[in-house]
């Protein structure tokens, strides 16, 4: 008997967190015993509680019980069924000459009125004088088959939660072995070796050594000593009382199992501590002691995480919210946050919280770079927007950097015609215009060629513009919005999105409408003209110059030349298209960017949260307000919380 008060109080505070439910969501340092039907369970049951359980089959097999016994210096016994209030309130504090048969066949009604198997647990908690401290656990034996009238799967049910607790690491497996059966013959060892292939917490008890020929006896002895199959734990036997001896009281089989025990010399080889109901039920509690001790640490652990796992959880799901006025108030509050921090972050300024989340992702890994939409074959990279690296979480100069880009390419001379493309051309279109005289029809028609190649370029480079600005704001969006929202404001900016999206490219093709026309009342124009004029006479004074000293005149032009005139007015139309698209393409930049990206998707982003704010009751209630099914879980949650905070004050 044990008399250790640190013993008796981990024992109890053990049954103090499993009887708060601790087990439902954790597992807990435990004894359980497993074995074959007919095999001793029931006996070993008995020896180590002192408590005389019913052996016949309609109650035994049918669910597992659970005994916990403490030290007291009054005798008195309670039994738990977890949801059955009734039975529990019946047998809450029983003194003395308690039925334990009444109470298990109670519980059979109960349990298993409509199954053949449950899945409860019969909790019976005794005290005594008498009774060192240790819970164990019984579980459904085994069964290869059944008898006619039960349900087939009953085999496999019984197996199904019988392996719950074997793969449970914190479980010490009682595994039960007849003598008279061979080891490699025992279902429960093979089922006990596949969760536990080091054999460190299965310990065999044997039963039924006097079933045993005398000649077999040494090799159970060796067995018995573990030098047979080896298991971390060892081995422990108990003679086991018969039908016959089922009256019997417990000291008078006590006498009886000694007696036998000393029976034979051979049995003397055999540790006091691991044969018997008395040397077994000492070491199976110091064993569960000992292991209860190791493992508190690690389940307190656990306990915490657990605790912050749920209150993270609880936590998303944001205070609860029962009706539409609650649901659209929290609704109001969430839009007008997100509006002042996407406004700020448009204007660019960051917030370190939202530069810290998003320090390691880029948008430019995200970002859709569409094919060539008017199946131009360019190649050269035109098209391909600029690498963003890790800066671009930052909109207003990753943005800068996209307009760059788009500038560079718009202001290259490639797509300027070279003078015999332009002589072509103007052969092309000529009508019945004087030698040397070029009409403006003409010009406009080269310009327009060059025009649509520019058109290309911006439909593209504006799609790669708002394609970034897509990624950025619903990326910001999911960042900023309460989850319970975000699928409600990322909805509603789809359709912003999408409409902007139209505008900008009305807005495009009215841009270049009006440069089917060409006009210009730009200084620069003129200025341009003269500065080429002025490099081109520059030029022809050089030639001269070179003349003068011997240079050959081979290239002199011939004045009698029919195509001279032509010639000077193909420069001519160069010099005024250079000169124009030098204008026109810098206009365009400009009010492409200020028309498209910075009207309709910078400042009319007031339109997405006018378009949240007019969002309808309904919808903003089906996100927000709580469902049946999120207030059960709210509740559910804070219930595993309070049970965890509870267990984690035991410990």
């Amino acid at each position: 008997m044990f008399v250790d008060s640190a013993y008796q109080n981990t024992i109890d505070k053990v049954n103090k967190i499993r009887s708060y439910g601790l087990s439902k969501m954790l597992t807990i340092p435990q004894i359980a015993i497993l074995g074959d039907q007919s095999s001793g369970k029931s006996s070993v049951l008995e020896a180590i509680t002192k408590l005389s359980f019913p052996r016949n089959i309609e109650t035994c097999t049918r669910f597992a019980t659970q005994v916990s016994m403490r030290q007291s210096e009054r005798v008195e016994m309670s039994a738990h069924i977890d949801d059955e209030p009734d039975f529990n309130e019946r047998h809450r504090a029983l003194v003395e000459n308690f039925d334990v048969h009444a109470i298990v066949s109670e519980a059979n009604r109960i349990l298993c009125s409509d199954i053949e198997i449950s899945e409860k647990v019969l909790q019976i908690t005794i005290a005594g004088p008498t009774l060192s401290p240790l819970t164990i656990i019984d579980l459904p034996g085994y069964i290869n088959t059944t008898i006619d009238g039960q349900d087939k799967s009953i085999v496999q049910t019984i197996r199904t939660i019988n392996t719950r607790y074997i793969q449970d690491s914190r479980t010490i497996i009682l595994a039960v072995v007849p003598a008279n059966v061979d080891l490699n013959n025992i279902f429960v060892l093979g089922e006990a070796e596949r969760y536990d292939p080091n054999n460190e917490r299965t310990i065999p008890i044997v039963t039924k050594p006097d079933t045993v020929d005398p000649d077999l006896l040494p090799s159970l002895i060796q067995t018995l000593l573990n030098k047979k199959k080896r298991m971390k734990l060892g081995y422990l036997v108990m003679k086991n009382s018969s039908y016959k001896d089922i009256d019997k009281s417990w000291d008078d089989a006590r006498k009886s199992e000694d007696a036998f025990f000393q029976s034979s010399s051979m049995w003397s080889q055999v540790q006091e501590a691991r044969k018997g109901r008395v040397g077994v039920r000492k070491f199976l509690g110091e064993l569960l002691y000992s292991h209860i001790k190791k493992e508190l640490p690690l389940l307190k652990k656990e306990i915490h995480k657990l605790i912050a796992e749920f209150e993270k959880e609880i936590a998303d799901m944001g205070s609860p919210i029962s009706d539409i006025s609650m649901a659209k108030t929290k609704y109001i509050e969430c839009v007008m946050k997100l509006k002042v921090s996407l406004t700020t972050l448009l204007n660019g300024d960051y917030s370190s919280e939202y530069i810290n989340k998003h320090e390691e992702s880029t948008v430019e890994n995200s970002m859709v770079v569409a094919n060539n939409v008017d199946g131009d074959d360019d190649d050269d990279g035109d098209f391909a927007p600029p690498s963003l690296e890790g800066d671009s979480i930052f909109v207003r100069s990753s943005l800068q950097k996209l307009y760059d880009h788009y500038n560079q390419v718009m202001n290259r001379d490639k797509f300027l015609l070279p003078k015999d493309e332009i002589t072509k051309k103007v052969l092309r279109y000529k009508g019945d215009e004087l030698p040397g005289f070029i009409s403006f029809t003409t010009f406009k028609q080269i310009y327009m060629e060059t025009l649509t190649c520019w058109r290309n370029i911006t439909k593209q480079h504006v799609y790669n513009m708002r394609q970034y600005l897509y990624e950025a704001i619903t990326g910001f969006i999911e960042f900023e919005s309460d989850p319970l929202l975000k699928d409600a404001l990322l909805s509603e900016f789809d359709e912003f999105y999408t409409s902007q999206t139209a505008r900008i490219d009305d807005a495009i093709t009215n841009i270049f409408t009006d440069e089917k026309s060409p006009f210009t009342m730009n200084k620069f124009y003129y200025d341009t003209i003269i500065k080429i004029r002025t490099a081109k006479v520059k030029r022809q004074l050089q030639q001269l110059r070179e003349q003068v000293v011997g240079t050959s005149s081979d290239d002199e032009p011939d004045e009698s030349d029919a195509n001279y005139n032509e010639q000077l007015a193909v420069e001519d139309l160069q010099e005024q298209l250079q000169s124009y698209s030098k204008v026109a393409r810098k206009r365009i930049v400009d009010v492409v960017l200020i028309q498209t990206i910075e009207r309709h998707m910078i400042k009319q982003i007031d339109i997405y949260f006018t378009r949240l704010i007019a969002l309808d009751e309904g919808v903003i209630s089906s996100y927000l307000l709580d469902s049946p099914a999120s207030i059960a879980r709210r509740e559910e949650l804070l219930d595993k919380v309070s049970v965890l905070q509870k267990s984690l004050r035991e410990l």
